[in-house]
Formats: C-alpha cells, structure tokens, sequence
C-alpha cells in the first residue's frame, strides 16, 4: 500500500513543471491537481507514522513466560579451556624461550645503555675539570697580559722621560752659552780726547750660535765701597754689536765714562786705589731651539805697571742661564 502512495506521488512531482505552465492557463485543472497532490501527501505521512507504532505494539506483545537472565533466573556463564594439540605446546614452549632470551638481550642492552651512560659521564666531568683549568689559566694569563701591559707603560713612559732628559740634555750641550769675560781697556788722556773706556769680550762658548743678541752695556768709576750698594743702572740704548755669535768666537765690547775726571786722579783708578773702572751691563739672546737666556756681568777693571789690563768680577753681580 505504502508503495503505491510513493509511486503515485512521484508520477504526480515528475510533471510538476509542465502541470505548473498548464494550470496556469486553466486555474480549474491548478485547483485539482493541487487537491490530489495534497492527499497523496496526507496519505503517505499517515502510513509512516503507524510503522513504529505497529512495532511498539508488537515490543509489548513479547511472550511473559521467558525469564532466563533475571533475577528470578540468573544465567550461568562457564569457560572451559580446550585441550591444548602437540603442536601449540611446542610453539608455547618456543615462544618462552625466544620471550627469556629477548628478555636477557634488553638486560644486556640496559647495562650497556648504562655503562655507556657512565663513560659519558665520566667524560663530561674530565671535559668540566678541563674546562675549568682552561678558564683559570685563561685568567692567569689575562692577570699577567694586564701586568705586563702595566710594565710596557712604564716602560713606555720611563722611555719617554729618558728620550726628554736625553733631548733636554742635548739642547743643553749643543745650545749657545754667551759670557762676557774680561778683556782690554783704556785709560784717560784728556790731551787726547780719550776717557776711561772698558772693552770685555762677548764669548760663545756654545756649540751652535746665538741669535736675536741684544746688549746693554754701562761704565763708571765706582768706589770699592759702594760696590755692593751701587744701583748698577742699565744703559737705555743697544750697544752695537753683531745680531749671531757664532759659536767658539770672541766679540769686544765697548763702554765709555760719561764724564773726564781730574787728571791727578787717573793714576790711583788705575792701580785701583779706593775707586776702579766699573763695566756692567746684561746681554740677552735666543739658541738654536728658540729659548730666550740673559747674562748679567760686572768687572772692575786695573793696570799693571806695565800697562797691561787686568780686572776682577763684582761678587753678586754676575749671573747667566
């Protein structure tokens, strides 16, 4: 029956388009055709909903009479273990025997896995120990690079004041030293024009000349007695005198009394009786490295009987660097 309905309502749905165009134009044969369709439907939802009910019914209507597996008459379950052949013994047999032995090649590989693990253990304590010592001879050795970095400084620098003293010493050998030693002069003649006059001598005892040589040079006739108070005024003029002294070379300079004295008392300045012929003055000048250095002179100048010029340095008075 239910086939029927299924069948039928396939042959209505499989037209469906061509009876939608049709009822379209006829809306009678649309009315019908929908009324059919619809049972059809009705129909078939009815016979598939009494399908569970039908077998519900059946489900209720099982026989009472069977009660094996209840409480009332519990079920007994017994296993019984076949009988085994020849065979399967042999094959039980050799499969022990293959578990025992693969049992013992686990424990053998174990205790290899262990030792293994034990040597590489070993191992990593030796490599730790090295590592150590690596570490500590490393830092040893920075300690040492660290000390000997400090002697290379000092070193560096002890050099360098070596290379200072030995260039300080060099300038102060080969530089020009200018002095002003005692040289000739002159006596008065007053039928002559000619005044006391004192010519010391400008020498270079350096290796190398001086430059920039500028000279200040004075004369008087001074007591003894006021050699130690007596003011020493430099000249305000330049003397002439060469600009370069070359080194080892003499040059004579020249100084004049401003005044004449009276004639009785040229004798005793010549001896040197209670007054002398004074000669001072400063010479400054510049060496080779270009240092500027002064020398400060005074001498006290006599004659001899037999004219010739002799003379002594004024204590304090003379200086040079």
């Amino acid at each position: 029956m239910k086939e029927c309905f299924h069948t039928a309502l396939k042959a209505l749905l499989r037209p469906l388009s061509f009876v939608i165009f049709v009822c379209f134009r006829h809306k009678i044969l649309l009315s019908m055709y929908t009324r059919v369709l619809l049972a059809l439907i009705v129909l078939t939802v009815s016979l598939y909903s009494e399908q569970p009910n039908k077998k519900a019914a059946k489900a209720q209507q099982a026989p009472e009479s069977d009660r094996r597996g209840t409480d009332q008459s519990p079920l007994v379950v017994k296993t019984l273990v076949p009988e085994k052949t020849q065979a399967e013994t042999s094959q039980d047999a050799n499969d022990r025997k293959e578990k025992a032995a693969n049992d013992r090649h686990i424990v053998y590989l174990t205790g290899a896995l262990a030792a293994f693990a034990f040597l590489q253990f070993l191992a990593y304590v030796y490599q730790g120990i090295k590592l150590r010592e690596t570490v500590e001879s490393a830092s040893e050795q920075s300690k040492a690079m660290e000390r000997h970095i400090g002697e290379a400084n000092r070193s560096a620098n002890a050099m360098e004041e070596i290379a200072d003293v030995i260039q300080s010493g060099n300038k102060a050998i080969l530089r020009a030293y200018l002095s002003v030693v005692i040289g000739l002069a002159l006596f008065q003649e007053r039928r002559d024009g000619t005044k006391f006059e004192g010519k010391p001598l400008l020498v270079n005892t350096g290796s190398t000349p001086a430059r920039n040589v500028r000279i200040r040079i004075s004369a008087e006739i001074v007591p003894y007695a006021n050699a130690q108070n007596f003011a020493y005024p430099l000249a305000e003029e330049l003397a002439k005198a060469p600009a370069v002294c070359a080194p080892h070379q003499n040059y004579t300079l020249s100084a004049i009394v401003e005044n004449f004295i009276p004639d009785h008392e040229v004798a005793d300045i010549k001896q040197g009786n209670g007054r002398a012929l004074t000669v001072w003055g400063v010479v400054t000048y510049d060496d080779i490295f270009g240092e500027h250095h002064t020398t400060k002179f005074a001498q006290w100048l006599f004659w001899h009987p037999n004219g010739d010029v002799h003379g002594l340095f004024i204590p304090g008075q003379n200086d040079m660097d």
